[in-house]
């Protein structure tokens, strides 16, 4: 670039393990309830929580976790997990007269091992429950082959890797855990930082599998704080003085309790709910925006699962001065169920679910019901609506990624008199097969994607945003020239015939930190757009991109 950009990221996510219907979302990864409520109940209790009535300078660093995470290392984003429910049984067992709050601590620790030995089968018959071995006898030492160099794996290594290696393997044949996470199988780890999980009998050709699934649950082990510290980090590793500057961060809530409850079925006992409630989530998110004032806007969530509760949970969110919130149809709602309109869908057998739910009504006509009020509540109350805009995604079920289809917005805000309503569309219509590679597609199907429809509803509407968060086609040698080529194409093109606006002037950056694979390579992607505008060609777009066109949404 001539000169240095200032760069707003208009799409983070800094809420913790303990904002998360987890239970329900690792059910869908392993298709296993007491693996996943064993391994949700130890992500709450490792995760942090910042305490907001004392000083932030008196926060407790996490600064070993973040280095860990940000260079990919396996062994210690184990250790992330194992060291505390360590540290927790030999607290214990340390103890000569344990108060009632240390017996309560150390059950809830026992159901969750014995809950994931109910799935793994690592106990033999006969053995006593993994819960008692551990905290009734002398089977862990004081040190760990995780992160401890040249220490043996003890029964609490053998078990904890064994445990994550059933689990890893699981989500590998996920197709859920894939998209949800935005990510390709086989999670590349920093070489040589395997060595206890190879001491502990893990196939190397497993470890990826185990790595990709740690990374998705130990960076929300982070404080509040903590999450923030390693967002910003992630942007200056390695560095460079005339990187571009972040001048603001939005970090963004996602209200998913309801619709993850869907997923019960007769004769199941229910899933775990998050930790705090939604409007707690919102009240902490302020709480860490107010510390960071010129650095940090948060966005709540809406959730027409919620039935008539979603205004009083928004309500209470504009009380706080949050003016944002996130909408997310790949929960299986869509903007308006306009059954005229059918998303085309690339061809396939692996996308039949794509095209099923294409051609079929809403799956719950009571939440659906609700997207209408959505719409003209916020639309009249000058709010903003953030939503998830690629046909992949967080999907309670395969397939609802494509009610996220930018046509639907059209049709909704039109439908509802609602053409002045302010929305941003997350992804911009991202880069999946499901609609012919989106962004990257070829000329000849590129106007049946949902990238096409987004640059139109940009286009055509007042107040709609676009964002390109979390495209990583942009750093595969594959997809990177073509996503690039189109970039530049419609950027330096004329403006639809009787559009009122041109795309240049509504499209952000964003990167939909922390998602796995992001972590790591936040800078690498930031650089890749930087450089991209380094073009003579389109530079004069470049001030716009970064930080113009997000401010104009703001409202700042």
């Amino acid at each position: 670039m001539t000169g240095k950009n200032t760069f707003i990221d208009m799409h983070t996510h800094l809420f913790t393990a303990r904002y998360l219907p987890l239970h329900s979302i690792f059910y869908l990864f392993f298709s296993k309830y007491w693996l996943s409520l064993g391994l949700a109940v130890l992500a709450v209790r490792v995760t942090r929580m910042s305490d907001f009535s004392r000083p932030a300078t008196e926060e407790p660093d996490q600064d070993d976790l973040i280095d860990a995470l940000l260079n990919h290392d396996v062994d210690q984003l184990m250790r992330a997990i194992a060291h505390p429910v360590r540290e927790k049984i030999r607290e214990f067992q340390s103890t000569p007269n344990p108060s009632h709050r240390d017996w309560k601590d150390i059950e809830e620790l026992i159901r969750a091992l014995n809950d994931i030995d109910h799935d793994i089968n690592y106990s033999r018959a006969g053995d006593l429950p993994i819960g008692v071995q551990l905290v009734g006898g002398d089977r862990i030492s004081d040190r760990s082959a995780f992160g401890d160099s040249g220490t043996d794996p003890d029964l609490l290594d053998r078990f904890m890797a064994e445990a994550f290696r059933v689990a890893g393997q699981k989500a590998a044949e996920s197709d859920f855990f894939h998209e949800a996470e935005h990510m390709r199988s086989g999670g590349l780890y920093k070489p040589g930082s395997d060595a206890g999980f190879r001491a502990a009998g893990i196939p190397t050709d497993q470890i990826g599998s185990i790595f990709q699934l740690l990374e998705f649950i130990v960076i929300m082990t982070l404080s509040e704080r903590n999450r923030f510290k390693a967002l910003k980090r992630d942007f200056k590793k390695n560095g460079q003085p005339s990187d571009p500057e972040a001048s603001l961060f939005v970090g963004v809530l996602l209200d998913m309790h309801r619709a993850f409850e869907k997923l019960k079925k007769p004769g199941m006992l229910g899933f775990l709910p998050p930790y705090f409630d939604f409007t707690e989530q919102m009240d902490r998110m302020q709480l860490l925006a107010a510390e960071n004032p010129n650095e940090l806007i948060n966005f709540g969530a809406v959730d027409p699962f919620r039935g008539g509760n979603w205004k009083q949970i928004v309500d209470s969110g504009v009380a706080l001065g949050i003016t944002g919130y996130k909408i997310y149809p790949p929960l299986g709602i869509r903007p308006i169920d306009m059954r005229g309109y059918q998303t085309p869908v690339a061809s396939g057998r692996s996308l039949d679910k794509y095209r099923e739910k294409a051609s079929n009504p809403a799956p719950y006509p009571m939440a659906q019901a609700k997207m209408g009020d959505i719409i003209r509540h916020f639309s009249s109350h000058n709010l903003r609506l953030f939503a998830h805009c690629n046909p992949m995604g967080f999907q309670v079920e395969e397939g609802y990624g494509i009610y996220s289809d930018p046509a639907l917005w059209k049709h909704a805000m039109e439908t509802h008199n609602a053409r002045n309503l302010w929305l941003f569309l997350a992804h911009g219509g991202g880069a999946k097969e499901v609609d012919w590679m989106g962004w990257a597609a070829d000329n000849t199907h590129f106007k049946q994607t949902f990238a096409y429809r987004a640059i139109r509803l940009v286009e055509d509407f007042d107040n709609v945003y676009l964002g390109l968060g979390h495209i990583l086609g942009i750093m595969d040698p594959k997809l990177k020239t073509k996503i690039f080529q189109r970039l530049k194409s419609v950027l330096m093109g004329k403006r639809t015939k009787n559009a009122p606006h041109h795309f240049r002037d509504k499209v952000c950056f964003g990167t939909d930190w922390a998602m796995p694979l992001m972590v790591g390579r936040t800078r690498e992607y930031l650089i890749e757009f930087d450089t991209f505008f380094s073009d003579p060609q389109i530079s004069p777009c470049a001030p716009n991109f970064f930080e113009g066109n997000a401010k104009k949404f703001l409202g700042i």
